[in-house]
């Protein structure tokens, strides 16, 4: 008997689940090669806010400062150097997403904009893990994390990250333009780790330095963070979160614009 079958077809994907299922092989492929490159590769992204947060308390510790703004001295360190970390570290890894994929841009579902968002993203769940780490450490060492407004601080968290991920998405752009950019940044972010009030409360200097320091909106960020440990906090008087937002807003928009205009040079360096 003669039987025919209909063609096997299988209907197409939306374009939102083939975004998705990129973004997550993306960011498993970027797990692998980020924590597992070499034998100590994982230790290392735990090791370097250990140390920092090690250094200043023995800093602390010799000058004898036991609170900063009413706050616990380890716990006021530890919240900034993260905060900070969060936007330095994914300004400067995802910068050079596009060019370490570059080679996965001959499938068409891969575009350049989707390396900078996995890895933004890993970068996300890695600094939160670390985070969680350092607070249990912390705690174990009697001195708890325990925030009075934890949406405060959570949303300081959140501007933070995405102002790194803007700030990576305009680098990446303009390295297409000049190679060079990749190592401006190096040199910008440099100085930003000490006028941002991660080593020295801010609140303590003289009023008309203390307002130009808090044009940095990392300021801001690094305050608002530990405003949500404790109603308490003696703040930086100038903080402002519209303020942070404000940049937020005004560097993703600018990065996006910037991926989207020069997409085909950023796949091509």
């Amino acid at each position: 008997m003669d039987q025919t079958f209909p063609p096997l077809t299988r209907p197409p994907r939306p374009p939102l689940v083939v975004t998705l299922c990129v973004w997550r092989a993306l960011m498993l492929r970027e797990a692998l090669a980020r924590l597992f490159a070499t034998r100590i590769s994982w230790a290392w992204v735990l090791f370097e806010p250990v140390f920092h947060v090690a250094y200043l308390l023995a800093l602390y510790a010799a000058v004898r400062i036991h609170a900063v703004g009413n706050l616990d001295t380890p716990v006021w360190i530890m919240v900034g150097i993260q905060t900070y970390f969060l936007f330095r570290k994914t300004a400067d890894h995802v910068a050079g997403a596009p060019a370490d994929n570059s080679a996965l841009f001959a499938y068409r579902q891969v575009k350049p904009v989707d390396t900078l968002i996995a890895r933004a993203l890993l970068e996300g769940v890695t600094w939160l893990v670390v985070t969680a780490l350092l607070a249990g450490g912390l705690a174990l060492w009697g001195h708890p994390f325990a925030p009075d407004t934890p949406l405060t601080m959570i949303a300081a968290w959140v501007a933070m990250w995405l102002l790194g991920t803007g700030f990576a998405m305009i680098v990446s752009a303009s390295t297409a333009l000049m190679r060079e950019t990749r190592q401006m940044l190096h040199i910008v972010l440099r100085p930003l780790y000490l006028i941002s009030g991660v080593m020295f409360p801010l609140a303590t200097l003289p009023a008309p330095w203390r307002q130009v320091l808090m044009l940095n909106p990392l300021a801001h960020g690094v305050e608002l963070a530990r405003m949500g440990l404790s109603r308490g906090y003696h703040a930086v008087p100038e903080t402002d979160a519209g303020y942070l937002w404000g940049w937020v807003l005004v560097v993703v928009g600018l990065g996006l614009s910037l991926q989207l205009t020069l997409a085909h040079k950023v796949a091509a360096r």
